[in-house]
């Protein structure tokens, strides 16, 4: 399972793991709080939480400082994606170390971390035993007016980006995705539209400024049923022998499309 949607929300399975595990953390921490009477705990799990989330993010961010000092805004754009596990430990770690010098008791501490850990663990056991997905033996239309045939394409990486021109997410990150693609050598780039026609697809793309290389059409979204998505957009990440090997549900950054092209190569 790679996504799951919550009405109109379509969430990650990996941050809807990390929002129900932090969740559970936070309300067991409370009821122990309350039964032993200890503000200080209930105190502690939301300055965890808290520092945790910016260490997360601070932690992602100077790991790309070409990409956040060029545009400092995008640090913001935490809906993108790019956290880091050791940066979240850090902030959490100097948190509880402050909390303890000030009196925190450690073992219900642990208790209340402990749940949320092993709850992320289950939620996510089955994450790492996806079935293999090879690529489909599928021909698509070009908006340039060409085909682009999976069994043709070279032995390399393949970005897959499924997107749709009334999805605003998917507007805001294909200029970005375009400018990369025609950045980043011996990877392939395939951006498919998914249930729109010609027409639509390349008046947006003109009106947009975006250049038609590497735009496909996918009019049944062929691609979201044999990968088996959900919503828009996502980005899927084929290694050289055309498997899958990483889904992103939602808008991407461009430090994680590079972070993710990296792993491939």
């Amino acid at each position: 399972m790679d996504a799951v949607q919550l009405g109109p929300i379509v969430l990650g399975w990996d941050r809807f793991a990390a929002i129900i595990s932090v969740v559970a953390f936070v309300l067991v921490a409370e009821v122990i709080a309350r039964l032993s009477r200890n503000p200080l705990l209930s105190n502690w799990a939301g300055q965890v939480v808290l520092w945790g989330f910016v260490g997360a993010r601070l932690g992602h961010v100077v790991q790309f400082p070409q990409i956040f000092l060029a545009e400092p805004w995008l640090i913001m754009a935490i809906w993108q994606g790019g956290f880091s596990p050791l940066g979240a430990a850090l902030g959490g770690g100097v948190v509880t170390a402050f909390a303890l010098r000030r009196g925190l008791s450690f073992i219900p501490a642990f208790g209340a971390l402990w749940v949320g850990v092993v709850l992320w663990f289950v939620l996510t056991l089955d994450m790492g035993a996806r079935p293999e997905i090879a690529a489909p033996d599928l021909t698509l239309a070009m908006v340039s007016g060409t085909e682009f045939s999976f069994s043709d394409a070279p032995d390399q990486p393949m970005v897959i980006n499924l997107w749709a021109t009334w999805c605003p997410p998917c507007r805001r990150e294909l200029p970005m995705l375009a400018d990369v693609a025609a950045q980043v050598q011996d990877v392939t780039f395939l951006f498919a539209s998914q249930g729109e026609a010609h027409s639509t697809v390349a008046a947006h793309l003109e009106n947009a400024g975006i250049s038609p290389d590497h735009m496909a059409l996918d009019p049944s979204g062929a691609l979201a049923r044999h990968y088996g998505t959900v919503g828009l957009p996502v980005t899927l990440f084929l290694s050289a022998d055309g498997m899958l090997a990483h889904v992103h549900v939602g808008e991407i950054s461009r430090a994680v499309l590079l972070r993710e092209i990296t792993a491939l190569q």
